[in-house]
């Protein structure tokens, strides 16, 4: 992708998605608005620099870009070499939006149906949809699970804002039976900076 500028900038994004929580609304109602203010951000990537464009060769590679003070949403670019994916994961119990600056994203989604115990949960399939460039989507429990994928042959780079600092999520591994699925704690990890 070309750097490409439109004058929005993460700076703008930060002050409008900051009046937003302020306003106190639903989560449903600040899922919408931040899908609406993550879609005008990734219109252009003039605003990401360089060091939070860089992959890892391990895996995706997670650059923090703002946290707000009073942990009501943060803001991270992910950056994935081609082939690149997640586990299957939650996301604590927030709402998420997502848009792609470059590349193209595969997101499977699944529906968390029932929590059976403590560590064993019923996931349905929902769909399975592929985020290109400049496009966004949104999450909102308990249809927050999925797995993400960088497809094609360049490396994707994509902006979350979740509802509060995802400092831990569940990773589900599927047992024996159709649906069900072993729920295993794991903490968020950033990339260092270099």
């Amino acid at each position: 992708m070309e750097h490409q500028t439109n004058g929005y900038t993460l700076e703008d994004f930060v002050g409008e998605m900051t009046a937003i929580v302020e306003q106190n609304k639903s989560d449903d109602e600040l899922v919408v608005d931040a899908e609406r203010l993550v879609g005008k951000l990734v219109q252009s990537d003039s605003w990401l620099p360089p060091a939070k464009r860089k992959p890892s060769n391990d895996s995706y590679a997670r650059h923090s870009l703002y946290c707000d003070p009073k942990d009501r949403f943060e803001v991270i670019a992910l950056v994935w070499k081609p082939g690149q994916r997640t586990g299957l994961h939650d996301h604590d119990g927030t709402w998420g939006a997502e848009g792609v600056v470059a590349g193209q994203i595969k997101a499977e989604n699944f529906i968390q149906l029932e929590e059976i115990s403590s560590n064993v949960v019923k996931l349905k399939h929902s769909n399975t949809i592929v985020i290109s460039q400049q496009s966004t989507g949104k999450l909102l429990p308990p249809a927050d699970c999925h797995i993400l994928e960088a497809v094609g042959d360049q490396t994707a780079i994509t902006i979350h804002v979740y509802g509060k600092q995802l400092r831990k999520f569940r990773v589900f591994s599927p047992l024996a039976e159709e649906g069900i699925y072993l729920a295993e704690e794991k903490q968020v990890e950033y990339t260092p900076k270099k």
